[in-house]
């Protein structure tokens, strides 16, 4: 990879990257490694993908400027608790829990987008609570 792919990639700062590059530095099999790699195998390695069937969900009936994109929907499920979603994150999880069906709950956990007791916290905590889904 060329340096610039490595930094937007990682997103790491060209000085951090420069450090790497001194072979006495603690990092610099992993700056070998970075520069002797394709870029596309790279990307599709650590760039990760919500099911296809819960974006389907989520974008549709909305405008194409205002879809979900997979690092949203990580983002969403990284955070602990329910109070700290942003209001559109609040969208897209209702969204997840009034439209998905059981397989595509499950679709999440097997693909591990969210853990099941994560998203159960989640769920407990929001006002959404279990009436409608028994997992």
């Amino acid at each position: 990879m060329h340096e610039t792919q490595v930094l937007n990639l990682l997103d790491i700062p060209r000085s951090t990257f420069k450090e790497w590059s001194n072979p006495s530095h603690k990092k610099h099999k992993l700056y070998l490694l970075l520069k002797h790699i394709d870029a596309k195998f790279a990307e599709s390695n650590i760039t990760q993908k919500a099911p296809k069937r819960i974006m389907v969900i989520l974008n549709r009936n909305i405008k194409q400027e205002e879809h979900f994109n997979d690092n949203e929907i990580f983002k969403l499920f990284s955070k602990k608790s329910y109070a700290k979603l942003t209001a559109r994150e609040r969208v897209a999880f209702a969204k997840i829990v009034r439209e998905c069906e059981e397989r595509d709950l499950n679709e999440l956990f097997n693909e591990d987008v969210v853990s099941r007791e994560a998203f159960l916290h989640l769920l407990g905590a929001s006002p959404l609570a279990p009436s409608k889904i028994q997992l």
